[in-house]
């Protein structure tokens, strides 16, 4: 069976803006807003209404971009990183990307590169979840810009309502996300690449384009370590084509998490 929702709207497929604090709020303002639309199946040419469900659409749009039950809350997306934006009292810099219903944002103390990030959807927007990154420059000339991830979510499931408020400031959880990262990279950039870390990490990795760059560090790894390993995988996949930057933060997200379980299993 097939939603039977006729498809006349263009969802606009990415925004990605960088800026501060005003600039930041001026983007989620133009973040779409969402409604809901009753949804139907169909088999054959004979279309059923589906009352316990709806369709969420960008507003005046009729793509559904997520299916959700009839009891679901909608929030708008705008509200909730404008809420999140609201908690931070000191100069920051970031950006927000948006794709097809998934939103997030990135938040910086202005002149550092340990933050966090915040990801809100459409088919779970009563929540958020926030994770501790670090965000590296390429190592040459024309070199990607990588987000590293932590393998783990802080502060995952935060509401929007009571729960987000009673956080107070998030420059707290900003002074969390540094402690946590000078403690990871020391950590990490202390592990030699042994044999059986090499062998893991081909095993780990995904693509060939990423074997071959761990197998360039089984053949010169002398005086490397786990986090130039985790840099070097990262970089290359950040080079690849993505259908968006959401996509791309996704899969920055997956790899962190593997390079780092595996140089964590070490410590």
């Amino acid at each position: 069976m097939v939603i039977c929702q006729t498809l006349l709207g263009n969802v606009k497929p990415e925004i990605e803006a960088v800026g501060n604090n005003a600039e930041l709020a001026r983007e989620i303002g133009k973040l779409p807003d969402f409604e809901l639309l009753g949804i139907s199946t169909r088999r054959g040419e004979t279309c059923t209404e589906q009352p316990k469900f709806r369709g969420v659409v960008e507003k005046g749009k009729d793509e559904a971009i997520a299916v959700v039950s009839d009891k679901y809350a909608l929030t708008q997306m705008k509200g909730v990183f404008s809420k999140v934006l609201s908690r931070f009292e000191q100069d920051i810099e970031g950006k927000i990307i948006y794709y097809r219903g998934y939103g997030q944002m990135h938040i910086f103390p202005s002149g550092e590169d340990v933050g966090i990030a915040v990801t809100n959807s459409v088919d779970a927007s009563s929540a958020i979840n926030v994770y501790f990154v670090r965000r590296v420059k390429g190592s040459g000339a024309g070199a990607n810009e990588k987000t590293v991830y932590l393998p783990v979510k802080e502060y995952k499931k935060l509401h929007v309502g009571e729960p987000l408020n009673s956080v107070g400031n998030f420059g707290a959880i900003l002074a969390d996300a540094r402690a946590a990262w000078e403690a990871i990279v020391e950590r990490v950039s202390k592990i030699p690449l042994t044999d059986k870390i090499i062998a893991e990490a081909k095993e780990a990795v995904d693509t060939k384009t990423l074997v071959e760059v761990v197998e360039g560090f089984e053949r010169h790894r002398l005086g490397k370590t786990m986090w130039d390993l985790l840099l070097a995988v990262l970089e290359s996949a950040a080079g690849s084509k993505f259908k968006s930057e959401i996509h791309r933060e996704k899969r920055m997200r997956e790899l962190s998490c593997m390079v780092l379980a595996l140089a964590l299993k070490e410590t």
